[in-house]
């Protein structure tokens, strides 16, 4: 009856208790979550223009018209030197400064600082754009093409045309094509392109390509499988270190329990194989097979003495008797045929046995 009503008091103490409701935000599901530029794709499909997604590095082609690049990606000397060719023959490259990482969760609020390298800041030297990552720039309000457009961007990198005042955006011709560098990517992610004129720059910004060719999307890097891992499956994991660590402390001598401090037995001594060899015979038939020897040893050279000193084997016992200074009786016991009853008898029958032949081994008294 305890068993039944301590359960039922408990979910009734549960269902007592306060609570409350709290809603966040943890962003998008699908496609979405994993590609921060898919509603730009779609919204640049939807002006008219074939869009190709570009998930790691490839050279551009003549018949793409722009370009979207993370800064990340231009990371050295090859890859700029064929970008800028293929800009100064037309085309428009849109350089992402800032908050391009694939990974980048929009609802943490953080970010990984910007990677600039020396190749990509030569190469937009050479256009007559400056850019510097140690900074601050702010702006609700940046101009294109006689055109104002409402923003909300900010970052740590500063742009400029050459002697300008340095903010978040800056576009410049570049022989036939153009290069514009918007340091805050944020503002084409998913999260953030249906604020204010964000859509509407990005549509002016593809149509300055000038051209029907193909709007090319790439990405900083492909999603890694263990950081989605780390991300999403926390507690699996920590739950097979959690495993991990009690298998180790189980199986390993060094996590286990302290060892005896008695010494293990020892058994392969001399001494102890000598005592399993009794142990066997004494089991078998109470070591009479270990006395046959001797006895017929004493025997022998006993019935030799004893015709040697004229006596005869009629009186063998008591002439033993005599020459071992043995009761006739310890002798005759220790002669016969009979099996020892316990280990005593045994004891004391070995032992005469010894001094009958220890004596018959020596030469008799004068």
């Amino acid at each position: 009856m305890i068993r039944i009503a301590a359960p039922a008091l408990a979910l009734l103490c549960l269902t007592a208790c306060e609570y409350r409701e709290v809603e966040r935000e943890i962003g998008y599901k699908g496609k979405a979550r994993v590609n921060p530029w898919l509603a730009a794709e779609r919204f640049i499909g939807r002006l008219g223009y074939e869009t190709q997604p570009v998930i790691s590095w490839t050279e551009p082609d003549y018949g793409d018209a722009v370009w979207i690049v993370p800064a990340s990606i231009l990371s050295n000397v090859s890859f700029t030197r064929s970008m800028e060719e293929w800009v100064r023959d037309g085309g428009h490259l849109i350089l992402l400064v800032e908050r391009t990482d694939s990974a980048t969760n929009d609802w943490r609020g953080r970010h990984a600082p910007p990677s600039i390298e020396q190749a990509l800041t030569e190469m937009l030297r050479r256009g007559g754009i400056s850019l510097e990552t140690s900074g601050d720039a702010r702006a609700r309000e940046v101009e294109f093409q006689g055109k104002s457009y409402k923003v909300d961007a900010e970052s740590d990198a500063v742009v400029a045309l050459n002697e300008a005042e340095g903010g978040v955006f800056a576009t410049t011709e570049c022989g036939d094509g153009r290069i514009t560098v918007v340091t805050d990517g944020r503002i084409f992610r998913n999260r953030w392109i249906d604020e204010r004129d964000h859509a509407a720059l990005l549509a002016a910004l593809v149509d300055s390509g000038g051209g029907d060719g193909r709007v090319g999307i790439a990405r900083d890097s492909g999603l890694s499988f263990w950081s989605l891992l780390r991300e999403h499956l926390s507690p699996i994991l920590l739950a097979g270190a959690v495993c991990l660590l009690l298998w180790l402390w189980r199986n390993m001598s060094r996590f286990g329990p302290v060892e005896s401090a008695a010494p293990p037995p020892v058994s392969r001594g001399y001494d102890h194989h000598l005592e399993a060899l009794g142990h066997f015979h004494w089991k078998l038939d109470h070591a009479a097979a270990l006395l046959a020897r001797s006895r017929a040893q004493v025997a022998e050279f006993g019935h030799r003495s004893s015709l040697a000193a004229g006596r005869g084997d009629a009186d063998l016992h008591s002439f033993l008797a005599e020459r071992a200074g043995l009761p006739p009786e310890r002798v005759a016991r220790a002669l016969s045929d009979d099996a020892p009853g316990d280990p005593n008898a045994f004891t004391r029958i070995t032992a005469d046995l010894q001094k009958l032949l220890a004596t018959l081994h020596q030469p008799p008294m004068p």
